[in-house]
């Protein structure tokens, strides 16, 4: 009689261990996800630059946040032969470009009729780093080119100090459909760094940007966010050589941010009047909340 009370005693202590051992988990998991959030935030503070974070302390409108699945793009049959038919201009996105996981979706905004953007002014001079009061807005885009009409294509990317060294392919931009809106997202190279083939060539003035894949599809620039100021950059076009130094590092936030804050943080691969090149990946590893720029300047 005494050992059937033992063994209910000992049952129970052991549900209740396992409960505790539960508990357990949960609160550490609660506690990492909490602290890789406070971390990139941090990271932001210490690695922006005074002028970006006061773009952070600004209290921008919220927009609706529309949900854009990718889903084909429809092209309308014209039921009669048309006369004449304009070349549609493709506006480009307004927003950074960024690393997808298998699933996953991007939360976007819809185009600006070509109405809208004729109303648009040419931009003043851009300053090396984003001010807190937004640029202008560009004049309405070009059709989409495969080349430019001068200067050097970007062929390779080599950054010893972080062991990147991969092939650069020009890239352009997707439209999306859905719910009768039209979204752009720029594409980002598969196994190699990707060339915004709209922005500048090497060797003219402007901003030359480049995106990869951080913890996908190559990872190509898994190790951009450990670059440091100075860290050389060389780039090829075919034989010819140009040669960078890393001048700027900043962490920004994009996953749950405001369309007003993307579009700031956009600014980034905007056109400029200088001679830089800009590289933007997502980060961290894990989630992809946030975007590493680095710029970089000729040597």
């Amino acid at each position: 009689m005494g050992r059937k009370p033992q063994i209910l005693i000992e049952q129970m202590a052991l549900l209740l261990a396992s409960f505790i051992w539960t508990a357990i988990v949960l609160v550490a998991i609660i506690f990492f996800w909490a602290y890789q959030d406070v971390q990139a935030r941090w990271e932001y503070v210490v690695n922006a630059p005074p002028q970006a974070l006061a773009q952070a302390g600004s209290t921008p409108t919220p927009s609706p946040t529309l949900w854009a699945g990718p889903g084909p793009t429809l092209t309308p049959t014209p039921t009669s032969p048309p006369t004449a038919v304009p070349t549609r201009v493709v506006p480009m996105p307004e927003l950074l470009p960024e690393t997808l996981n298998p699933g996953e979706t991007p939360v976007l905004v819809p185009v600006q009729s070509p109405e809208q953007s004729q109303d648009q002014s040419q931009p003043a001079n851009v300053n090396f780093l984003p001010t807190a009061t937004p640029a202008p807005a560009p004049p309405a885009p070009e059709p989409i080119q495969d080349v430019p009409a001068a200067g050097d294509v970007p062929t390779h990317l080599s950054i010893p100090s972080v062991g990147i060294d991969a092939e650069v392919i020009p890239v352009g931009w997707s439209i999306i459909q859905k719910d009768g809106f039209e979204y752009s997202i720029w594409q980002v190279a598969d196994y190699a760094v990707g060339w915004h083939k709209t922005s500048a060539p090497l060797g003219q003035p402007g901003n030359t940007v480049m995106a990869g894949h951080h913890n996908v599809n190559g990872e190509v620039f898994r190790d951009l966010v450990n670059v440091e100021i100075g860290d050389k950059v060389t780039i090829y076009a075919g034989e010819k050589k140009y040669d960078y130094v890393v001048d700027f590092k900043t962490i920004v936030k994009e996953k749950g941010e405001p369309v007003e804050v993307r579009k700031r943080n956009a600014e980034w691969i905007s056109p400029t009047n200088d001679e830089r090149i800009t590289f933007v990946t997502c980060w961290p590893y894990t989630n992809n909340t946030h975007r590493v720029i680095v710029v970089a300047r000729r040597a």
